[in-house]
């Protein structure tokens, strides 16, 4: 069974009833109109103010305002909702963030020469101005719900989860923001005139000092997991688990508040010491699960929903497994691009037995064989040892995909956006940090590395294990290769690259790697993207769309 979230309601989405879909379809509208229906109102008030004082002298009765809409619990689900709704956008989880703005070295783009796909950037770019555009549209949505959630006559448990949700989410915006973009105007309330004064930057620990302010109460409101029973939503220990991830990054670059790493370690041990969360046993089963509308809540803290074709009334279909698949040109099979394609230096990080690298990196491609009707026939087709460039990223296997017709660009395939393992591996460099390679931090690393393995996660495994009596230093060096092989793909490395101060030089290497290693029919697009990526672009620049309405704000170093 696998829940609507992004409508704020339960539905079954496997039952695939036409009266589901209608009222999936009307609360995601209704979401976006009534967040919406406050800006219409103002520029529509600032155009008419001068001109058609006459006409002002009856007030409207049935027009929608922030003071008429937030009142009752299909309002506040709605809203929220819409808050959630930024989450999907292509310029974001849809496609943006775990591809084309996340270059790394797990990854490079095939063909993809010139274009938004090439990793060409600069402030004109309109992938990028869409990126900022859509993370503050949420920030002022979250921002218009809290402004009068308030005043909705529900119960105060009711407000007090909607709230910790909202919370949650410009938490979550902001933190995306600051990540990406550096110092960035800081917004609070929702925009009440359209001649509000616009914003200067905020200094970014100022700006993560409000995240945490944002997490921390967000933690105090929200509902256990269980009582969702889907992760669609934000539950206490998916608050905990990005406390853990924002705290490691404030570790980290750019504020290297190693004091943090202790905060890190806490939070990531509230998640563990819950007993709500659990590795599931086989890596591949949390992707097979994604792709056949499966919930798991024991390893997936929280995901990005997705649902339908989007060749119905229903229009929140995703491009998980499309954009970022294993190659195949047939519908029916479940057609992906031939986009995204593994490094060399992935591939041969992985131990010998490890499963997950030919499950992470995909050994076949379906390839043409010929036509049937309007499709094109395919043949699974094995690549050989030594064809590692040309493999496609295999996390999200449409193959594995239940929901019928398939469409060509649009999918059920929800994001991961936190799971259990990548709290573990938290867990173990922060703890690391603080008090060295504890048992402890073994016992985290060597759980993610037993499951990788096909081993028992509670169970020692003399060759999955962990080399024992590593140095502070070692043991670091461990953690980082194994985020690398287990969260590849997920929209996470290039953060971790970010945060451990290493990102351009790693690039710098990859491009060597591409130029010496690469097969020359491959190579020239991975090259020019990873030449790219100089000592600018650890922050992107700010978008021409603000730079053009904000006098206050500046370019970012080198742009």
């Amino acid at each position: 069974m696998k829940i609507v979230n992004r409508g704020s309601m339960i539905v079954n989405k496997k039952s695939g009833t036409q009266s589901a879909k209608q009222q999936v379809q009307s609360s995601t509208l209704a979401a976006r109109s009534s967040q919406l229906a406050a800006f219409t109102l103002l520029i529509i008030a600032g155009i008419l103010l001068n001109s058609c004082n006459k006409f002002l002298d009856t007030k409207p009765t049935d027009s929608i305002t922030p003071d008429t809409y937030y009142k009752t619990q299909e309002d506040l689900n709605r809203a929220l909702a819409a808050v959630y709704d930024r989450l999907g956008d292509r310029r974001t989880y849809g496609s943006a963030l775990y591809g084309y703005l996340a270059f790394s070295d797990e990854f490079y783009l095939k063909g993809q020469l010139t274009g938004y796909m090439s990793n060409t950037i600069d402030p004109s770019m309109l992938e990028l101005n869409r990126c900022w555009e859509a993370l503050y549209v949420g920030v002022e949505r979250a921002n218009m719900l809290l402004d009068y959630v308030d005043g909705a006559a529900v119960s105060d448990s009711s407000k007090n989860e909607v709230k910790g949700q909202a919370l949650f989410l410009r938490a979550f915006y902001y933190f995306t923001l600051v990540d990406n973009f550096g110092a960035i105007p800081l917004k609070l309330t929702s925009t009440k005139s359209p001649t509000e004064p616009a914003l200067p930057r905020t200094p970014v620990a100022d700006l993560y000092a409000q995240i945490v302010k944002d997490l921390k109460e967000a933690e105090g409101l929200v509902r256990d997991i269980t009582y969702y029973g889907y992760n669609g939503r934000i539950s206490k220990t998916a608050v905990q688990a990005m406390l853990a991830r924002v705290y490691l990054t404030m570790a980290g670059y750019p504020l290297h508040d190693e004091a943090k790493y202790a905060d890190a370690r806490a939070y990531a041990e509230k998640v563990i010491q819950s007993n709500m969360h659990a590795l599931n046993p086989s890596f591949s089963q949390i992707f097979i699960n994604l792709a056949q509308d499966k919930y798991d809540i024991k390893e997936c803290l929280w995901e990005v929903e997705y649902y339908g074709n989007n060749q119905g009334i229903v229009r929140e279909g995703g491009y998980v497994g499309s954009w970022m698949g294993l190659y195949c040109p047939n519908v029916d099979t479940g057609f992906a691009y031939d986009y995204v394609h593994a490094t060399r230096r992935l591939y041969d990080t992985y131990e010998a037995g490890d499963l997950r690298r030919d499950w992470t990196i995909a050994p076949y491609r379906f390839a043409p064989s010929g036509t049937g009707g309007n499709l094109v026939k395919v043949t699974r087709t094995n690549w050989s040892a030594t064809e590692i460039y040309e493999r496609s990223a295999g996390k999200y296997r449409r193959e594995y995909e239940t929901f019928k017709p398939r469409d060509q660009d649009f999918t059920t395939i929800n994001f991961p956006m936190l799971r259990y393992s990548d709290v573990l591996l938290m867990f173990a460099e922060a703890e690391n940090q603080v008090n060295g390679p504890t048992q402890a931090a073994y016992d985290a690393i060597n759980m993610v590395r037993r499951r990788g393995f096909g081993k028992p996660v509670d169970i020692a495994d003399p060759v999955a294990d962990l080399t024992a009596g590593l140095a502070k230093v070692d043991f670091f060096e461990a953690i980082q290769k194994e985020r690398f092989r287990e969260l590849s793909y997920e929209g996470i490395r290039k953060h971790d690259l970010l945060r451990w101060g290493n990102y351009v030089f790693t690039m710098q290497q990859m491009l060597t790697e591409y130029q010496t290693n690469m097969p020359t029919a491959l190579s020239p697009a991975a090259i020019g993207q990873a030449s790219r990526i100089t000592s600018r672009s650890v922050l992107f620049p700010i978008p021409n769309s603000e730079i053009a309405v904000n006098p206050n704000i500046s370019q970012n170093p080198g742009w």
